[in-house]
């Protein structure tokens, strides 16, 4: 029973399109929006700890484990070797549908996609963000992008956001 609804946390989105979120269908299944979104979180943290992304450490807090403090230390070899940051994500009500919440706490790193209040400019988090991706894939993301930046500089527009 456990995986078949771990299974469903998983693929909500679909369901939700394809039969919709009529409260028929939900009791049919003996489920609501929050159980699934609480078994997803619990998936994907199971998922994060068993893969933990390289250099990472993950803390969750909150009402239904919905805040994760990621902290992170710069692989060796690119020009955060050694330095370490936070991660903040936070998950709303209605995730995976709605998406989450993540920036960095400060210090921030200095990153062309990286503003000093610590949001993140990455489309995956924002217009392209896709419920059937995990957090995992959010986190290694954005330490891709950061390992691969060859110089420290601030976006262009750093000065239009608010600390």
């Amino acid at each position: 029973m456990c995986t078949y609804l771990l299974f469903l946390a998983t693929i909500w989105p679909v369901l939700s399109v394809k039969f919709g979120s009529t409260p028929r269908f939900q009791l049919a299944l003996g489920i609501n929006r929050n159980n699934l979104s609480s078994l997803r979180i619990q998936n994907e943290i199971v998922l994060f700890n068993k893969n933990t992304p390289p250099s990472c450490k993950l803390e969750v807090f909150g009402k239904n484990n919905s805040i994760w403090i990621v902290s992170w230390t710069g692989l060796p070899g690119t020009i955060y070797s050694g330095e370490k940051y936070k991660l903040k994500i936070i998950l709303p009500d209605g995730y995976p549908l709605k998406p989450p919440i993540i920036y960095f706490l400060q210090p921030a790193p200095v990153h062309p996609h990286v503003y000093s209040n610590g949001d993140i400019c990455m489309s995956s988090i924002g217009s392209e963000y896709l419920p059937s991706a995990s957090i995992s894939s959010f986190v290694v993301s954005i330490i891709s992008m950061l390992s691969s930046a060859k110089e420290k500089r601030l976006p262009i527009d750093n000065h239009l956001r608010k600390i």
